[in-house]
């Protein structure tokens, strides 16, 4: 029963260390995949997103589903041109270092069909819509490099051989070599009169330290749309939503002694590979009220995104490096010499892992002001509760991840701005502005973020073409491995994306 218990410590300890290093199912994919960023066609994303009270826009759907009842023609629309160029600085202990990677992906696609009511009803028209939008995209890369000040990963491996003895080290089914290794190759050493008690055998250190963390992918929702427009005064929507996750996180983890070569430790790397795959189901519904010409004001309602299967494949390399004296007889002076070899080793090994997870309902309100037929000035809330996300699963709990969730996260608040002028019957110029506040408590992390854009497009009677550019900056914290044992990353991104999109009404 004592080796059954030590195993079971021994397993958490390990998923704890796989938890710092991949973040994988805990609380930041809970937040991960509940956070959304909305994305689509050119005109919605370069007028700030903010069209939930203007509506006849596909991307709008999303948002307000109450928006498709402003159809009075149907209409194709298709972004096949979304191109985002992301950068990120980093300051780790005085150390800058930057990052810069372009990516591609299509923005959206759907069509909207309006069929006219009976003759001399009040219901105008009925809308019926389908295709998808990009509700969040992960793609995003930085790398830290650095002097460790005296910190080393070789903390997190002592911590997770606490109470082992020395000879059941390697004894172990779960990730055995990766602990094994640590003790082999000199990254931990047992304490002083000790054999199961163990430190790090460079704290205090000075190391080089270096991560990259290179992330793909995106949440791309399935919409199936239903509208009506009640004599032109009364818009109402329901929109059933089907996101698919498809994310993967690539991390790379490097520890150097270069700075004393009497220590037999030389390297530690570590290459993480997550990759997920989840397909949920949500329901949105809205409406929008025109009291008079100038005025419109809507709101929306999101019910929680429920994820019934989703699948975490985790693959992980530890590859270590050291150096030892050998004996070999000299012929020379007839007598044997010491001299240095190098040793290297690796260990690997694979995760998967399937759980559920619910995320935060949200509610928005919308009002847009429209001058003439000439242009519109338009203004959103959004709200949401990081806190209400849920984890579970029928082999585990998910207790104290959830417990991380309620403690860490709170509520967020999103505001958007957008303007469209149009210059003639044809040409319009628009602008936009976002503020994404951070969803943590208590200042332990920054996640705010600031969208801006502008853009542009022409109209004719049964085709349109828009063009938009937009920047969303933002900031926060990194560990590469515990908080407990080495500094915090300062994180700051840049997101440019330009987006085209065409359409045709018929």
């Amino acid at each position: 029963m004592s080796t059954l218990i030590k195993k079971i410590t021994f397993l958490f300890c390990c998923i704890s260390l796989l938890h710092i290093s991949i973040n994988a199912q805990n609380e930041v994919d809970a937040l991960r995949f509940s956070e959304t960023d909305w994305q689509g066609t050119a005109r919605f994303m370069g007028a700030g997103r903010a069209f939930g009270a203007v509506g006849a826009e596909f991307s709008a759907i999303n948002v307000n589903p109450a928006t498709i009842g402003l159809y009075k023609k149907s209409e194709v629309t298709f972004t096949p041109l979304t191109v985002s160029a992301y950068s990120a600085n980093v300051n780790y202990n005085g150390t800058e270092t930057a990052e810069r990677r372009p990516r591609y992906n299509l923005g959206s696609a759907g069509m909207v069909l309006a069929i006219s009511g009976a003759e001399n009803s009040q219901w105008k028209k009925f809308q019926i819509g389908f295709g998808y939008n990009r509700i969040k995209n992960y793609n995003n890369i930085f790398s830290i490099e650095g002097r460790s000040n005296g910190s080393s990963v070789g903390y997190e491996y002592a911590n997770a051989a606490e109470g082992l003895n020395i000879s059941d080290l390697n004894n172990y089914d779960i990730w055995s070599d990766e602990m094994w290794m640590a003790y082999e190759f000199y990254l931990i050493d047992p304490k002083p009169g000790s054999s199961t008690s163990y430190l790090p055998s460079l704290a205090g250190a000075n190391l080089f330290q270096a991560s990259t963390v290179t992330q793909k992918g995106g949440n791309d929702e399935m919409i199936f749309s239903f509208g009506t427009n009640y004599d032109d005064k009364l818009f109402l929507g329901a929109t059933i939503g089907v996101p698919f996750i498809n994310f993967t996180e690539s991390r790379t983890y490097l520890e150097r002694n270069d700075k004393d070569p009497t220590h037999h430790f030389l390297n530690w790397n570590i290459n993480d590979n997550l990759n997920v795959r989840a397909t949920g189901i949500n329901l949105k519904l809205g409406v929008n009220y025109q009291p008079v010409d100038f005025l419109r004001v809507g709101v929306a309602f999101h019910t929680p995104t429920f994820y019934g299967n989703v699948r975490d494949i985790f693959d992980r390399n530890v590859s270590a490096q050291k150096w030892d004296y050998v004996a070999a007889w000299d012929w020379g002076i007839a007598d044997t010499i010491l001299t240095k070899k190098i040793y290297n080793e690796e260990a690997n090994y694979r995760n998967s892992f399937n759980y559920s997870l619910t995320t935060p309902l949200r509610v928005m309100v919308n009002a847009a002001f429209f001058i003439k037929q000439r242009a519109f000035i338009s203004a959103e809330y959004e709200f949401t509760d990081y806190s209400m996300a849920n984890m579970y699963a029928t082999s585990y709990n998910f207790r104290e991840e959830n417990k991380a969730i309620q403690t860490k996260y709170g509520a967020c608040h999103i505001a958007r701005i957008g303007a469209e002028f149009n210059i003639n019957q044809v040409f319009a110029v628009r602008a936009g502005y976002n503020y994404i506040s951070s969803p943590y408590k208590d200042k332990i992390n920054d996640g705010s973020k600031h969208y801006v854009s502008a853009g542009f497009g022409f109209r004719t009677k049964y085709f349109y073409s828009d063009f938009a550019y937009s920047i969303t900056t933002s900031k926060e914290k990194y560990w590469m491995y515990n908080p407990l044992y080495v500094n915090e990353a300062s994180n700051k991104y840049n997101a440019h994306r330009i987006m085209l999109t065409v359409g045709v009404k018929f």
